[in-house]
């Protein structure tokens, strides 16, 4: 059988997941204008105020500032200010209706940035828990689930994901100090960029006092900075370090955000129907789960235990959080967006499904390759209230592909030979290197 290089097929594979997940161009909405907005007047203006007839924002005391978490909208300055320099930043009023390069761009080098970041953590924890299984794990994360159609796009939910994996691996595989700490720093990044990451730093909280111990206070000592950065923005904002861009929402949802915690009520069974089997469903379109959900289990009788149990524990969290909150979609998106952040921890269960079911595995894995591929080249076209689980012919986003020149369809056709080709690759052994 064919044998590449670790090291060459690990790149490999990160560059098939880049042409696979990041050509695909959404249409522009409410959350790429807010974030982008706030990134653009902390460079242009000094300042976080912003304008008022943004549809997501957050009103306090007469202004209007970003509705979202900071985090995403301060990683995009360096890339805007890259974009200044070579005279293709824009104001969102200038952006191309269907298609724009400049604010693909900067999706790209944020999101989508991080994103590769998980594939590549996951490709290594993957090898860690079975030998041999990394490639597919990483790479089933990037074209097989939600992950992928979110990658090109300014949703914080993989930057969270990346970096709260990221943080869970220093912790598996670290045993400094320093490794402990930077565990810490991630963490706390996180919930920089999606608050909801903060359910997975109390999770890897437990997990470092029961394997770390006493290696518990250079974890937390790795959380202060990002948690004093996030308050003194909200201090700045809101008046106080303690009070969250949520809560003071202002937009067509204010009211269902007002009821429970920030729009998040108890679970409802319609709630977890739309998130599992709707028509956006996440179990349709990454069927794949299904397997990652019996090989955590299997992690666990594979005396993974620690391992398992905090993975476990961060995929029904973020189940309830999506079937409770109003909007299990959250409007214009893929899927069950919020559920993003716990899909690295539920894909740890790949490696032991691989091991004990591996035709199964690989046949759910072929299929959500094709499907999600699908899904990421559609749903950004497509209306938030179209319920229809498949999609029309012509529902078929532009890519970087046909703005250089082919059609659409040739450029979807592309973006599915990539995702096909990583999946094709990490099914090639490896050899030491």
């Amino acid at each position: 059988m064919l044998r590449v290089s670790r090291r060459r097929r690990l790149v490999l594979v990160l560059a098939l997941v880049a042409l696979a997940a990041l050509p695909p161009i959404s249409l522009a909405g409410p959350q790429d204008r807010t974030r982008y907005e706030l990134t653009r007047h902390v460079v242009l203006f000094h300042t976080i105020r912003l304008e008022d007839d943004l549809f997501d924002r957050a009103l306090y005391k007469g202004h209007t500032y970003a509705d979202k978490a900071p985090g995403m909208s301060f990683f995009a300055v360096p890339w805007f200010e890259l974009e200044r320099g070579v005279g293709i930043a824009k104001a969102p009023a200038q952006w191309h209706p269907e298609a724009d390069i400049s604010l693909w761009l900067i999706r790209v080098l944020t999101s989508g940035l991080l994103f590769l970041v998980g594939v590549g953590v996951l490709y290594v924890l993957g090898d860690r828990i079975v030998a041999g299984t990394g490639a597919i794990t990483g790479v089933l994360f990037g074209v097989a689930t939600m992950a992928a159609p979110l990658a090109p796009t300014l949703f914080e939910h993989d930057a969270g994901a990346a970096l709260t994996i990221s943080a869970f691996a220093l912790l598996v595989l670290g045993r400094s100090r320093r490794a402990l700490i930077a565990a810490g720093l991630l963490a706390g990044a996180a919930v920089c960029f999606d608050y909801s990451t903060g359910l997975i730093v109390l999770a890897l909280l437990g997990y470092c006092a029961y394997v770390h111990r006493r290696g518990i206070a250079w974890f937390l000592a790795g959380v202060v900075p990002p948690a004093l950065a996030l308050g003194a923005y909200d201090w700045a904002a809101f008046g106080s370090p303690f009070r969250l861009s949520y809560r003071y929402v202002r937009n067509a949802y204010t009211e269902q955000q007002r009821q429970g915690f920030f729009g998040i009520g108890r679970p409802s069974l319609h709630g977890l129907w739309e998130m599992l089997a709707g028509p956006r469903g996440l179990l349709v379109w990454s069927p794949v789960c299904l397997a990652a959900a019996v090989g955590l289990w299997l992690l666990w009788r594979r005396g993974f235990r620690a391992e398992a149990l905090v993975a476990a524990l961060v995929t029904v969290a973020f189940v309830f959080v999506d079937a409770g909150y109003f909007l299990p979609y959250g409007g214009g998106s893929p899927g069950p967006r919020f559920f993003v952040p716990a899909l690295p921890f539920l894909l740890l269960g790949l490696p032991a499904a691989l091991e004990r079911f591996r035709l199964p595995t690989l046949v759910l894995g072929l299929v959500s390759v094709v499907t999600m591929t699908v899904q990421a080249l559609s749903w950004g076209v497509r209306s938030e209230l179209d319920r229809a689980y498949l999609p029309g012919k012509t529902d078929v986003m532009a890519t970087v592909w046909s703005l250089a020149g082919t059609s659409r369809n040739a450029g979807a056709a592309l973006v599915l030979v990539a995702a096909l080709a990583a999946y094709a690759v990490s099914l090639v052994r490896s050899e030491r290197a």
